[in-house]
Parts: structure tokens; sequence; C-alpha cells
């Protein structure tokens, strides 16, 4: 019996010291993981300060930009709208001087129309007067013509008709000028009358005379 017990004592000895190591084993490499541990908190440690530093400049960085955006989009807002107005001022400006300008060429329409009206008109009734004063002369020159040189009526009428159709052409001629501003000047007195032509005979009838016995 005594001998029993000395060999649980041996075992239980034994069994206590081999768990003794195990557990002086465990706990040495418990706490070489423990440094490993801290070495690596350690390491995080430092990269997490230094991020935390870069956050608070980003925060600093991101407070001024987002600052800078807000006063750059009201002024943009701002901008925006003055444009838009300054834009629709332009247009109506723009609008009225189309509008001026084409009421000014209409007016300039209108009067020129009736510019030309009373022209067309005023040249008609100078050309009528013209017409009657050719006429008359013409009957008086011929009336003139034929009084001192009766007698050589017939065997000098083809000079006589020659003359007178000279006559009708310059006449003539100077009816056509009478609306310019040359006619008084070269076939017209200061009436619009014009003169005839000084190869026609309006001077006397003794001109014709002459020019018959010749």
């Amino acid at each position: 019996m005594e001998e029993k017990n000395k060999r649980k004592k041996a075992l239980l000895a034994k069994a206590i010291a081999e768990r003794s190591k195990r557990t002086q084993a465990e706990t040495m490499k418990l706490k070489r993981i423990q440094k490993e541990l801290q070495a690596l908190d350690d390491m995080v440690s430092a990269d997490i300060g230094i991020l935390r530093n870069r956050i608070d400049q980003a925060s600093l960085d991101y407070s001024y930009a987002r600052k800078r955006f807000d006063r750059a989009e009201a002024e943009y807002i701002a901008a925006k709208l003055d444009l838009q107005r300054k834009t629709e001022i332009k247009e109506q400006l723009t609008e009225h001087l189309c509008t001026i300008i084409q009421q000014n060429e209409l007016r300039k329409a209108k009067k020129l129309e009736e510019l030309m009206q009373q022209l067309d008109v005023q040249a008609d009734e100078e050309t009528l007067e013209l017409e009657v004063e050719v006429e008359r002369l013409l009957h008086e020159q011929e009336a003139e013509a034929r009084k001192p040189v009766v007698h050589l009526e017939r065997p000098f009428q083809p000079a006589e008709e020659s003359v007178t159709l000279e006559c009708a052409k310059e006449n003539k001629k100077c009816q056509e000028q009478a609306v310019s501003p040359k006619a008084d000047k070269q076939c017209g007195n200061s009436n619009g009358i014009p003169f005839l032509s000084p190869n026609c005979p309006n001077q006397e009838g003794n001109d014709i005379s002459a020019a018959l016995a010749t």
C-alpha cells in the first residue's frame, strides 16, 4: 500500500512538472506574441498618427475650398443673371433699333414715292406747256415766213419744209431735256419755256426771206 502511494506521488509530481514546463513554454509563447502584437500596434499607431494629421490638413483644405466654391458659385449665379439681363437689354435695344431703321426706311420710301409722284405731275404739266408753246411758235413762224415771199412759196416749198422739220427736231430735243436741271441753260428761259434753236427761223420773218432768196 505504501509503495502504491509513493508511485502515485511520483506520477503526480511528474505530471505537475510536465504541466509546469508546458505552462512556462506557453507563457513564453504568449509573451512573445504580446511583444509582436505590441510592435504591430506601435507601427499602426504611427501610421494612424500620420494619417490623422493628413486628415486634419485635408479637412482644413476642404473647408477653404468649400468656402471658395460657395463664393465662386454665388458669383457665377450673379454673373449669369447679370449676363441674362444684359442680353435681354441688348436684344431689346437691337430690336428697337431695327424697328426705328425699318420705320425710317418706310417713311423715306413713302416720301420718295410722294416726291416722284409730284415730279411726274409737274413734268407732265411742263410737257404740255412746252408742246403748246412750240406749236404756237411754229404757227407764227410759218405765218411770218409766207407773208414777204408769197410768189416764191411754190418753187421753194421743199426748203421751207426742211427748215420746219429741223426746227421741230430741235424743239423736240429741248422738250425732252426740259425735265433735267440743264434744260433751262440749253434750251429754255428762266420760266422753263425753251427757246428755239438758232438753226430755226425764230427771230423775224426777214431771216426766212434772206434764206429763201439765197
